[in-house]
């Protein structure tokens, strides 16, 4: 833990980076304020705040004991909040680090949303610097409206701020409900829309089987996630580098994975069928992680494959998932 660093305060906390990031303060010991607005965070140790970043009076309350703010709270996709949420909250809370001048760092948990992944052509990797061109839809769009307010309350300001621009989370099952096609349907593409009338048919009971997608050249698809470990080393890291202040990195995997691989590997170890489908629209993209391995000491330990173990193991063991706060994603 830094000297200069003790309280941190982490707004979004009961979502599903935000427990783990929590554990892990406690461990690395920081003490945690923790700001939730529906689900508890269940988090002992910690001192547990229920609100939400459009209250002001509680922000610059919460900001003023502050050594640090991890900014994690979001709206996904809702309109009526994401002006509430991600423009009037994170203007109260930056404004309230300026005024007050207490934290020495404030991050970010961005995404790479604001590079639109998987809908825009992506020729080469996505790096700090690509332009921010996002996907349509009002979870990208807030994404976009945080990162251009953090950047400027540190040009305009001096005010601390650190961005983390994160790949999709992924934790506990979530790898196995989006590979495969029974259960609950988690992310984008949706297999039930990409299935000929046989194919559900014959996937409509209990059957179950991992997509191995495809363009329609033939080619498998590729994408970039991150396993929510990583994500939690990346913050702890961005808390601890000196000297990182105005800089966005880029967080996931080392590399991105391959969807017809992933599927036959998780389709042997869940001894279920591998479906072939097409994808018409998805775009490959590649994450570039180099600035945030050489600058922060970023070290993912999670591939795709050591993904899919866990996932199977969390679902062998039969512990129950999360209720997560809000939107599924």
């Amino acid at each position: 833990m830094s000297e200069s660093l003790h309280t941190v305060l982490v707004t979004g906390a009961s979502g599903k980076l935000g427990v783990p990031l929590c554990e892990a303060l406690l461990q690395a010991g920081y003490a945690v304020l923790a700001l939730r607005h529906r689900n508890p965070v269940g988090v002992p140790g910690i001192e547990e705040i229920q609100g939400g970043v459009t209250d002001l009076a509680l922000i610059e309350n919460l900001v003023a004991r502050s050594d640090a703010v991890i900014h994690l709270a979001t709206c996904k996709e809702d309109r009526d909040g994401v002006i509430a949420v991600s423009a009037q909250g994170t203007f109260h809370l930056l404004d309230a680090a300026m005024r007050t001048k207490k934290p020495k760092r404030v991050i970010l948990a961005s995404g790479d949303a604001v590079n639109g992944i998987y809908f825009n052509p992506q020729p080469v990797p996505i790096r700090e610097d690509t332009p921010l061109v996002a996907y349509p839809g009002y979870y990208p769009l807030s994404k976009v409206i945080e990162e251009t307010m953090f950047q400027q309350y540190y040009h305009q300001a001096g005010v601390p701020t650190v961005c983390l621009r994160i790949s999709w989370i992924h934790a506990e099952d979530d790898i196995l409900n989006h590979l495969t096609v029974a259960g609950e349907c988690f992310g984008v593409p949706v297999w039930n829309e990409l299935m000929t009338d046989a194919q559900r048919a014959d996937y409509a009971a209990d059957r179950n089987a991992a997509v191995a997608l495809r363009h329609p050249d033939g080619r498998p698809m590729r994408r970039h996630i991150v396993a929510v470990e990583d994500c939690v080393q990346a913050f702890l890291l961005a808390l601890e580098r000196d000297g990182i202040e105005g800089e966005t990195f880029m967080i996931a995997m080392t590399d991105p994975f391959d969807y017809v691989d992933a599927a036959h590997y998780a389709a042997k170890q869940m001894g279920i069928d591998a479906l072939d489908l097409v994808d018409p629209i998805g775009q490959d993209f590649c994450i570039d992680t180099t600035k945030a391995r050489y600058v922060l000491g970023y070290q993912p330990q999670y591939d795709i494959r050591r993904l899919i173990d866990q996932a199977v193991e969390f679902r062998r063991s039969g512990r129950q998932r999360r209720a997560w706060t809000g939107y599924r994603g």
